[in-house]
């Protein structure tokens, strides 16, 4: 899967993930991460775990990963913690339930190794094409021209860092659920740093079922009100056009799914954002 020839043999990175009972989809996480990205290349390999009671540790040593423990809770902890052990002058960060694209190491470290200006670069990650929501994210691809891409493809769960640009920043962000992705971006752009994807990779978001895309959903939108993002009309308004937005959705994707899918998904961002914390 990787070509050797494109890698120069002085480029050092480290792995991390942060995880919290993960053994569902880890092992498989783990085992393409280890295909993806040469051996050559690799200098520590770890998980941040926050408390795990299945069979995450034991997976991660199996995989030749090696174990530390949150110092604090939840993703912004784990994130920093991992910062914290770093050594190498780039990384690469993965959330436990993405599967990477077999291009992901030669394609998305050509946007930013050598490069001063680029702090993070990406690929995208897609539903399984079961997953009742599979048309949301290929949607907005279709889109471009139309809407604002600046900030689609931004997470953090298959993204190489430049470490001192992140360390001299701050570090990832302290949030209570998520965005930390929304306000890095904002905050390299800020600063005058690119944050840079490719949208022709796209690795495998292992959610499954309907019900637990709802409940991901709903976790983020408890972090809108943390972000400033939005108000509660606006995400009323999006919710009450959802119906006409699914049509045009279905009719550009060919996923009569989105009818039933995408009214859901709004709805649940507003129950989210309205049960949010308020700063």
């Amino acid at each position: 899967m990787v070509n050797v020839s494109l890698i120069s043999p002085s480029i050092k990175v480290d792995l991390i993930i942060w995880t919290k009972n993960g053994a569902g989809t880890l092992d498989a996480v783990l085992k393409r991460i280890n295909q993806v990205i040469p051996n050559e290349v690799v200098n520590n390999k770890f998980i941040v775990d926050d408390c795990s009671t299945d069979k995450t540790r034991y997976l991660a040593w199996s995989n030749g990963w090696s174990v530390r423990l949150n110092e604090g809770h939840g993703i912004s902890d784990g994130a920093n913690t991992a910062l914290k052990y770093v050594e190498t002058d780039y990384f690469c960060s993965f959330e436990q339930d993405v599967l990477l694209s077999p291009y992901w190491w030669n394609r998305v470290s050509r946007l930013i190794l050598g490069k001063s200006k680029v702090a993070a670069a990406s690929g995208l990650r897609f539903l399984p094409k079961n997953n009742l929501c599979f048309s949301i994210d290929p949607y907005q691809l279709t889109r471009q021209g139309v809407d604002d891409l600046s900030g689609y493809g931004k997470t953090l769960d298959n993204t190489i860092w430049h470490t001192n640009t992140l360390r001299n920043l701050g570090g990832f962000p302290k949030m209570k659920y998520a965005g930390i992705d929304t306000c890095l971006h904002e905050l390299f752009k800020a600063e005058g740093f690119g944050w840079l994807v490719d949208f022709n990779v796209q690795s495998l978001h292992l959610h499954k079922g309907f019900v637990n895309e709802l409940r991901h959903t709903y976790f983020y939108g408890l972090s809108l009100p943390e972000l400033h993002s939005h108000d509660w009309q606006g995400l009323l308004l999006k919710f009450l056009k959802s119906p006409i937005s699914s049509m045009k959705m279905c009719l550009r994707m060919r996923d009569a799914r989105l009818l039933f899918a995408y009214p859901y998904i709004r709805l649940v961002w507003l129950l989210g954002y309205l049960k949010g914390d308020y700063p």
